[in-house]
């Protein structure tokens, strides 16, 4: 299956799984999971395939393909998941339509219903809302509205402290080209999707959720963050400061320990 789902599994005790965001990385817990595995025992699914599945795979059909997973991995097992973009929302949906599988789920800089519509950048807005093929979108990116669109990409999903700070916007090639093939899977996906009907079915969850949002977040707003927590029902609101959109990167010690006490019952400070 071009969506089979691999993982890294550490610790003991109650299950916790880590989803990471498109184009994305396992490694993007790395830190947090060696905080939390004397605590749990921490799952992290490789998502690239399912992500970027040939066979194009819906939002609401990755989240059946997860639970499956979930299922038949861990067999009988109620777990607590937790997500940083759209593997947040990979988070909310899992806990929406299995409600019987997830016991508590924490959402950091989730991606909301109907994205597109609340992107910040307008770079943004532009790319993943036009339905172009996959040449035509590496021919934009060569353009300067292509590399200036890659440019702001970059400041969103990299940690540059940490990952470098290669100049994507310069990317040619083979390189340029499976970005390419990442921007356009991505468009499809947000543009496949009937927002209108999770927009439903959210208003009907109301499991135990902790939403942490960076209150400077340059995908999405403090507005936008903070309707979808009351769409949801979620009271458990916790606004940071100084992370960024890869807040499991750049902070993960801070939110290694809003994760913990939350998955022990206790309230923020």
């Amino acid at each position: 299956m071009s969506h089979k789902i691999t993982y890294r599994e550490r610790g003991q005790g109650p299950l916790l799984i880590l989803l990471h965001g498109y184009g994305g990385s396992v490694h993007h817990w790395e830190a947090i999971a060696d905080r939390l595995s004397s605590q749990y025992r921490v799952v992290i699914p490789n998502l690239t395939h399912l992500y970027m599945s040939t066979d194009k795979l819906f939002f609401s059909v990755q989240i059946e393909v997860l639970a499956k997973f979930i299922r038949e991995t861990f067999p009988g097992e109620k777990v607590s998941v937790a997500g940083l973009s759209y593997g947040g929302a990979l988070s909310w949906g899992l806990a929406t339509q299995h409600p019987d599988l997830v016991k508590k789920t924490v959402l950091i800089n989730p991606m909301v219903t109907d994205p597109v519509r609340f992107f910040l950048p307008k770079e943004l807005k532009f790319f993943f809302s036009i339905p172009l093929n996959l040449k035509s979108v590496y021919v934009m990116l060569a353009t300067p509205m292509g590399k200036a669109f890659l440019k702001r990409a970059a400041q969103i999903f990299r940690d540059e402290r940490s990952e470098g700070a290669t100049a994507v916007e310069h990317l040619k090639g083979r390189k340029l080209l499976f970005v390419a093939h990442m921007i356009h899977h991505f468009s499809w996906i947000l543009r496949s999707e009937d927002w209108r009907v999770w927009n439903q079915k959210l208003y009907t969850y109301r499991g135990e959720c902790r939403l942490i949002f960076d209150k400077e977040d340059l995908l999405f707003n403090h507005e936008a963050y903070t309707k979808f927590a009351k769409h949801i029902g979620c009271e458990d609101l916790i606004p940071i400061e100084g992370a960024g959109h890869l807040a499991i990167k750049t902070c993960p010690d801070a939110i290694a320990d809003l994760m913990s006490e939350f998955l022990k019952g206790s309230k923020a400070a």
